[in-house]
């Protein structure tokens, strides 16, 4: 990139916002609780869930206290991890009600890769149900595809984990067990775009170049003060960490003081686990990994790459981009 730094099965239902009633056994909840990606209470076996998104327009204000117009999937009884405003954790075999409220100036779909593709469009100003059976366990994320990539990049997603139907605290049935997990969603933004994009312009993604970076929605220093975003964690855990790229590039994430094993991408597992210090996590593969927690003190898991601890090329507090701390006792 040259430049600025020079360097599942599916079924679809349509309707109007008044006409919607929740039918399910169980609603949304809050995607974490005291931090941690957590399944929420439940009595055992697959379950139904509604989940409604308003798809929206809103302003972000950045680190340095730009404020910056953006596209977002708000949940309208719950919320995401860190600042996102939306975010599910499901158990693999439930039934997903999805209704989405499109409140953009264009149409929009609903998909999830490795799930579901081709969905069915929902028209500005309308709603619209997209009901799926959760996919296998493993962690995802949930987009809109007919506007391709200029979507993401205006933030237009959301993070989506899904448990194993045993009800194991495991990345999948059978796989690597965990003491606690985190779930970070990586994202970024071009602020010539979203402005590009929200005066009804468009814009030539060979010229996409990010200027801002966020984990959880967050920056450094808000990243160390939140506790979905704060990786907390007791010597002899094995701590799972959720990478889920939403954005649009690859980002080479370095631990400072742990080696972490690679379980899976894009839910598929690693055949040759050795431990690491980086992990390469490419644009859409969600990575798993496992972090043994071997010694007390707090350090630093942040990008590799440069500009992505920086807000606009600058860094501040003293950083500002994706950085996060990790904190053992």
């Amino acid at each position: 990139m040259v430049g600025r730094y020079n360097e599942m099965s599916i079924k679809e239902t349509s309707m109007d916002r008044r006409q919607f009633i929740k039918k399910s056994s169980l609603t949304a909840a809050a995607f974490s609780v005291g931090g941690l990606t957590t399944l929420a209470p439940r009595k055992a076996g697959a379950a139904a869930i509604d989940f409604s998104l308003a798809a929206e327009a809103v302003s972000k204000t950045m680190v340095d206290g730009v404020t910056i117009p953006v596209w977002q999937f708000r949940d309208l009884s719950g919320f995401g991890p860190g600042a996102l405003p939306s975010g599910l954790v499901v158990m693999e075999g439930d039934t997903l009600n999805v209704t989405v409220y499109n409140d953009l100036d264009r149409p929009i779909n609903f998909v999830v890769p490795g799930a579901t593709s081709g969905t069915a469009a929902v028209a500005a100003g309308s709603s619209h149900i997209y009901s799926l059976t959760a996919p296998a366990a493993g962690s995802y994320f949930y987009a809109d595809e007919l506007n391709g990539e200029i979507s993401r990049a205006m933030g237009l997603a959301g993070p989506l984990v899904v448990m194993p139907s045993d009800g194991s605290d495991s990345l999948y049935t059978g796989g690597p067990m965990f003491d606690r997990q985190y779930t970070l969603v990586l994202s970024e933004l071009d602020d010539r775009l979203n402005t590009a994009v929200a005066a009804g312009g468009s814009y030539n993604m060979e010229n996409y170049e990010p200027n801002y970076f966020f984990v959880n929605g967050l920056s450094y220093p808000d990243t160390s003060s939140d506790a979905d975003t704060l990786i907390a964690m007791s010597v002899g855990e094995d701590v799972a960490i959720r990478f889920i790229p939403t954005g649009l590039i690859t980002n080479p994430m370095h631990f400072h003081a742990y080696h972490v094993k690679v379980a899976t991408r894009n839910r598929v597992p690693e055949t040759a686990v050795i431990d690491k210090d980086s992990v390469l996590v490419n644009v859409s593969e969600c990575v798993d990994v496992i972090l043994p927690c071997t010694q007390a003190g707090a350090y630093p898991l942040h990008t590799h790459y440069i500009p992505g601890v920086t807000a606009n090329g600058v860094y501040v507090n003293p950083y500002g981009g994706a950085l996060i701390i990790m904190s053992a006792s």
